[in-house]
């Protein structure tokens, strides 16, 4: 039995992203303040490409696809290697402290700058997977392009190796944020407050990733009734399956494992959530585990419970990030969609996409946690059951993955 777990991570790793001139650099001397007020050691990982390009080798005398190809390769073999050096070295450096790294870009925007079959048979020559490279962060925050929503703000004043018009821009934006798709933990931050406004969301999202408690963000589920899945934009479709274990917690404090992915390829994570000091607040750890801890942890289960599956379809609406779980099994017709707000956005709390078809806010609803989804009670399978009825759920379309 798992009575208490300690989840710390030895250092988390952010990406920020974005399109061009959409304040990454620009905002990491107030996220370093504000995360260093909670107690955070802060690393910062500049832009790879920059970098490069400072020295000399300038994308803007490249006319071949093969030197292109050649120049995002060398930006892909930095990056892996500035994040594995900077992360070995601050946990081994200071053991003992919260750490965190933020990082201007990570791998995935790569994809953004080349052919995407480039792209995959990179992965492919390096022995890697487009899934473990894209999740292998602890949190992913895209900042829109100034280029889509404040326009007066587009510049390439402080970044020399900024060559995009302001179309092109916005091209590289809808790119980037649709190469991070599926991440377990992305958010996007786009123009609708002033840059103030805008990093102060950032801090909010970068704190709800790190466990720091803020009262105004805040997490909303609904009861799905339908999906007009045939107008979904692009996304992508993780498989998930959470085992909750026996543990002297009570139900709503419970420990519960994850496996999560696609294609084949899949992360784990232990996780625990736990109630705060503040009223009607939690707060979620997890860490990542391998395989084989992961099987050895499954035969833990609580026999009271079944394992829940889920396939979760990942895509953002209007600037937001939405996840939308159908589930499987006992629970199957059973949807529920996801969306986080931080406190500039709280007021728009009602911008459901309209081809989902929302029965209602299950916010805080405890019948709809995971440990009391997964209760293997006649109770249980009849609520789902009277539920489903209720609901009339119609589904239109199928669904591939994007």
């Amino acid at each position: 039995m798992i009575a208490d777990v300690k989840l710390i991570e030895p250092v988390s790793m952010i990406v920020l992203t974005g399109g061009p001139c959409s304040g990454k650099s620009s905002s990491l001397a107030y996220l370093t303040e504000r995360l260093s007020d909670h107690g955070f050691m802060v690393f910062i990982v500049p832009e790879t490409a920059t970098l490069i390009t400072s020295t000399g080798i300038d994308r803007q005398k490249m006319d071949r696809t093969r030197q292109v190809a050649m120049f995002e390769e060398t930006i892909f073999d930095m990056q892996l290697t500035f994040e594995e050096i900077y992360k070995k070295a601050v946990t081994d450096i200071f053991p003992d402290r919260r750490k965190v790294i933020l990082l201007d870009r990570g791998i995935m925007d790569i994809k953004a700058f080349m052919p995407q079959e480039n792209f995959k048979a990179m992965l492919k020559r390096k022995g890697l997977s487009e899934v473990n490279v894209r999740d292998r962060y602890n949190g992913v925050i895209h900042l829109v392009t100034a280029a889509e929503g404040a326009e007066e703000y587009y510049t390439g004043e402080n970044n020399t190796a900024r060559i995009e018009s302001p179309e092109e821009a916005r091209s590289i934006d809808l790119k980037t944020r649709e190469n991070w798709l599926g991440h377990p933990h992305f958010r996007i931050i786009d123009n609708r407050t002033d840059f103030k406004g805008k990093i102060k969301r950032t801090f909010e999202t970068i704190s709800q990733f790190l466990g720091i408690y803020l009262p105004l963000n805040k997490k909303e589920k609904y009861l799905v009734r339908s999906v007009e899945y045939e107008m979904l934009p692009t996304n992508q479709i993780i498989h998930i399956e959470e085992v909750c274990l026996r543990t002297k917690n009570s139900a709503a404090e419970g420990v519960h494992i994850r496996k999560r992915g696609q294609q084949g390829s899949y992360l784990y994570f232990l996780s625990r959530r736990r109630a705060t000091k503040h009223a009607d607040t939690w707060i979620e750890e997890e860490e990542l585990i391998a395989e084989q801890e992961y099987l050895t942890l499954k035969t833990l289960i609580d026999p009271k419970t079944d394992i829940v599956e889920k396939e979760r379809i990942c895509f953002f609406w209007d600037n937001q990030y939405f996840e939308l779980d159908r589930y499987k099994g006992r629970l199957e017709r059973l949807i529920v969609l996801n969306v986080e707000y931080g406190e500039s956005s709280r007021d728009e709390a009602g911008r459901i996409p309209p081809f989902v078809l929302v029965d209602g806010n299950i916010t805080g609803d405890p019948r709809y946690l995971t440990q009391s989804m997964a209760v293997k009670t006649k109770k249980v399978a009849r609520a789902s059951e009277s539920l489903n009825k209720k609901k009339k759920v119609r589904t239109k379309g199928t669904l591939k993955d994007t």
